[in-house]
């Protein structure tokens, strides 16, 4: 989340950065920091609204105002209908779905009453098609969020707030190492990459 401030010159975003993990967030901070930006840490678990309101009013507090909302949090669990559990169902549900209803019910009053806005919600390509790897509960999450957006871009847009989402392509993160290396038979993390790579139309997944 963060506000936007117009010098005439240029905008400067000063950026409230949400993680659950504390370590992880400030390294963030750190990093904006260095390069001369402005940056709020905050930890909190998305997945439950007292901490979601509590993001919000520090937000508020600290910069008087939200303009952007971006939303990238998800997780990843491998698994079809039958292999998944219920459990593992409702964690990736709860973290990438839900999420995004607890941070958008909390933030568009605000955007509301100040006069407009923008959300930023990150899907998945698997949200429209299947890449070969069983990972239901990611695809069907990935999948709502892109009608999620829709339908809250449709409803808000007269109040001069925009949603998008982004559908990013494979990638290379930390996130699909271990994950995803035996989904791809071999457990080979090298071969997983270059299985993954060859996907691609660059034949290169893209990175953080």
């Amino acid at each position: 989340m963060g506000q936007r401030q117009n010098d005439r010159r240029a905008f400067r975003a000063q950026v409230c950065c949400v993680d659950i993990n504390l370590a992880a967030v400030e390294e963030t901070r750190a990093i904006i920091e260095a390069e001369g930006g402005e940056c709020t840490a905050h930890e909190a678990d998305v997945t439950r609204a007292d901490q979601v309101a509590a993001m919000v009013e520090r937000c508020l507090k600290t910069y008087g105002r939200i303009d952007i909302l971006h939303n990238n949090v998800g997780i990843l669990e491998v698994g079809g209908p039958v292999e998944a559990s219920e459990e593992s169902w409702d964690r990736v549900c709860d973290v990438n779905l839900k999420s995004m209803f607890l941070t958008c019910k909390a933030v568009l009053p605000h955007m509301e009453q100040q006069g407009g806005g923008a959300i930023v919600n990150i899907s998945s390509i698997v949200g429209i098609r299947y890449l070969g790897v069983p990972y239901i509960s990611y695809s069907v999450t990935k999948a709502a969020i892109i009608q999620f957006t829709q339908s809250v871009a449709l409803q808000y847009a007269e109040k001069n707030i925009r949603a998008n989402a982004i559908l990013p392509g494979l990638m290379n993160t930390p996130m699909i190492v271990e994950l995803l290396k035996v989904a791809y038979g071999s457990g080979d993390v090298e071969k997983m990459i270059e299985a993954r790579n060859n996907q691609c139309p660059t034949k290169k997944m893209g990175d953080a």
